[in-house]
């Protein structure tokens, strides 16, 4: 009795979606610095005046002057 053939290879996939590029660790340090700048602001500032606009107001201020300013020091 002949043997069986193989079947034929399958045609390739196409290709999908590229996969989207990681953070690198340079920008994932600066965020988390910005966040800890961020809570240590607000909550020295909480503690400071029991009034949360202010306490939301530092934070943000906080943050976005370590996005500004860590950059070019990293």
């Amino acid at each position: 009795m002949p043997e069986p053939a193989s079947p034929p290879p399958l045609p390739a996939a196409p290709p999908g979606p590229a996969s989207p590029e990681r953070l690198s660790l340079r920008w994932a340090l600066i965020f988390l610095a910005a966040i800890v700048a961020g809570l240590i602001a607000g909550l020295l500032t909480f503690a400071q005046t029991h009034n949360w606009p202010a306490t939301i107001m530092a934070a943000l201020a906080a943050s976005g002057a370590t996005l500004l300013g860590l950059p070019p020091l990293v």
